[in-house]
């Protein structure tokens, strides 16, 4: 009787995220920070300010002539706004190009739910629904999606490429839907990157899925021409601008690394900051791969060679401890960013020694999440690995860079889970619910 009436509630319960999501989009809801500031109209939000004046550049400019603009900004290529001039015809209207945002960010989920299908075919379809919908939950797809700005079409477009990738590898045989979900799984993949660097594992992760099948020569030889192909306009731009963004970009962010000669300026101190953004997400996730969380845990701290990963750790902390200006970096240098543990540690205490000890605390402790989730999926660290990579070139290392993409990564790249249960799922739809809601009183 109680798990009928936990069966029937879950029913509704999985249609929460997208109610809330339309919910949101109505009062204007500002849960990262990047819409609108403590109820000041958007018009003064920095995210938004430039995305109108790029939009602007456009507007007034041939396609040519907008993309050498010298006031063109931006972390990512310009292909937004092509795409937009080409084919929106509310491109010169920012409130109704805002719904058009919103309206597109509503694929996301619908477009992940479709690939939860394929990959989790003997999980109950509520379940999948629900997990899909999680994106929904996520602070920095809500905002981009309400507030027009340009992170979701890199995440769609992340999804879309794993979901041909996906049906590319169901087809046996080489028939034209098999080539029509190659061209799709190169095409789609390399454009995510265009939209977002950071994607830049999405076609690496596709082309090595697809070089290493078993099937012809011909077809990875056509696979590495394509992708080929596709990459050249963005070698133009790289040539153009002598970097990866905007002249313009680069030098308003000189910390973060788009050139080879700024390489000098790796951050290691991101490598703990990473850490805890990292666990944050896999926390959660953990009973999806084990149902006797407790035993893991015993099993892994009897191994010795996890005590000295364990130890790795230690050391990390004791060099920051003893070489690096903790108060510097937080008080002097870095004024936005880090996650959400760097703001808990200031909201604990305003003492710089106390919030260093949190801090420090919170990077071994994300750190032993980190090596129990892996301890029996080893393989998968690789994707968290080019997390890592990419957290010593950028700054300000931002919770939004990678939420929602560890989820994506987790549920793209990751062996497939164990136990997709209606109650490991209710826990994870309520963990990122409560954080949306912390998000939104932080913002507030």
């Amino acid at each position: 009787m109680k798990q009928f009436k936990l069966d029937k509630t879950f029913n509704y319960l999985i249609f929460i995220p997208i109610i809330s999501y339309i919910i949101g989009f109505l009062l204007n809801e500002n849960s990262a920070n990047s819409g609108i500031y403590k109820g000041v109209k958007f018009d003064f939000a920095t995210d938004v300010i430039w995305i109108k004046k790029n939009i602007e550049i456009f507007l007034n400019n041939d396609l040519i002539n907008a993309i050498k603009h010298p006031d063109l900004f931006g972390n990512r290529t310009p292909i937004v706004y092509v795409l937009n001039k080409i084919f929106n015809p509310f491109f010169s209207d920012f409130d109704k190009y805002r719904i058009v945002v919103f309206s597109l960010s509503l694929m996301g989920p619908i477009l992940f739910y479709f690939f939860l299908k394929i990959k989790f075919y003997n999980t109950d379809k509520r379940i999948l629904f629900l997990i899909a919908s999680c994106l929904f939950l996520s602070p920095y797809y809500r905002t981009s999606g309400y507030w027009g700005l340009n992170e979701n079409y890199g995440i769609i477009s992340f999804i879309i490429s794993f979901l041909f990738l996906e049906l590319f590898q169901k087809s046996k045989k080489e028939t034209k839907r098999f080539y029509f979900y190659l061209v799709l799984t190169i095409f789609f993949s390399s454009l995510s990157v265009y939209f977002d660097h950071k994607f830049l594992i999405v076609p690496l992760a596709c082309f090595l899925k697809i070089i290493f099948t078993k099937h012809s020569s011909y077809l990875k030889v056509f696979t590495i021409l394509l992708y080929t192909i596709l990459s050249l306009p963005f070698v133009y731009l790289i040539i153009l601008w002598k970097g990866i963004v905007p002249p313009l970009t680069q030098a308003g962010n000189p910390n973060t690394i788009t050139a080879i000669e700024d390489i000098y300026k790796i951050y290691f101190v991101h490598l703990g900051y990473a850490s805890t953004i990292i666990a944050f997400y896999l926390f959660p996730l953990i009973k999806f791969i084990d149902d006797n969380i407790f035993k893991t845990v015993l099993d892994f701290l009897k191994k010795r060679k996890n005590l000295i990963f364990l130890s790795i750790g230690f050391l990390y902390v004791l060099l920051l401890f003893l070489f690096f200006d903790f108060k510097k970096f937080v008080v002097d240098d870095y004024w936005v960013g880090n996650g959400m543990f760097h703001k808990i540690s200031i909201i604990l205490s305003k003492d710089i020694i106390i919030q260093m000890i949190i801090t420090y605390s919170f990077f071994l402790g994300s750190w032993f999440i980190i090596l129990v989730f892996f301890y029996k999926r080893k393989k998968d660290f690789i994707y968290i690995l080019y997390i890592y990579f990419l957290s010593l070139l950028l700054w300000p290392l931002m919770q939004e860079y990678f939420d929602p993409t560890i989820m994506l990564f987790v549920f793209f790249l990751f062996k497939p889970f164990k136990y997709m249960t209606i109650n490991n799922s209710i826990f994870y739809s309520c963990y990122l619910g409560i954080f949306l809601i912390a998000a939104n009183l932080y913002y507030y």
